[in-house]
């Protein structure tokens, strides 16, 4: 949803080579990310204003910047596609948090006019972040990151998870004050949830934590 409407999406890679414990992406589409073409983008592009879009494009990438060189190769044609039609849209994605380490990315998703990327902050705990594998949030300090993705002109929105091992009786303050300090317009909040084909399935399948339903009855 962009400003309360359903956005039109156009996805354009598939597969992450990252492995969050909590996340079946990796399982379901493998690590190494395929993507299509620039021209294939393009196209699909054209064809939605051909249908009358306007507004907004949201691109449903687990993770936009899965595979660099694509999205390098990728980014120069949604510029000029912009141009060429005088700038019909703005754009939004998904991508991992190290997206702030790439300053020849974010140029380009500028003047492409991405104005909105949200981000699995997930926790701002190093060690939670460490032990759910996702230590790339932490290649830029959270709040650094931040502050350089709205210095590209572009919003963050994220997700937060909630029942991680490692929350505490203070992980609720923490979570309270890290909204007021960075000033992120929209987080999701939600319940950890141990998906099959996870790594945090097997872990608490191991440790006998899992409450499996039985469909027999």
């Amino acid at each position: 949803f962009f400003d309360g409407k359903l956005l039109p999406i156009i996805q354009t890679n598939r597969g992450c080579p990252f492995t969050c414990e909590f996340c079946d992406i990796p399982a379901l589409y493998g690590r190494n990310p395929r993507f299509k073409t620039p021209e294939q983008v393009s196209a699909e592009l054209d064809k939605l204003v051909a249908c009358g879009l306007s507004g907004a494009v949201y691109f449903v990438d687990d993770n936009f910047i899965a595979h660099r060189r694509g999205v390098r190769e990728l980014l120069p044609h949604l510029v000029e596609w912009q141009k060429r039609n005088r700038y019909p849209v703005a754009f939004a994605c998904e991508a991992t948090l190290n997206i702030a380490k790439r300053p020849e990315i974010l140029e380009l998703m500028r003047e492409a006019m991405f104005e909105t990327v949200f981000c699995g902050i997930e926790t701002t705990d190093p060690d939670a972040l460490k032990a759910m594998s996702k230590e790339h949030n932490m290649m830029v300090p959270i709040a650094e990151a931040i502050a350089t993705l709205n210095g590209y002109g572009m919003e963050v929105v994220s997700g937060i998870i909630l029942g991680l091992d490692t929350d505490t009786p203070d992980s609720g303050k923490l979570l309270l004050d890290f909204v007021d300090m960075s000033k992120i317009p929209l987080l999701t909040m939600n319940l950890l949830q141990a998906l099959p084909r996870t790594p945090l399935w097997d872990r608490l399948k191991r440790e006998q934590r899992l409450v499996e339903d039985d469909d027999s009855r």
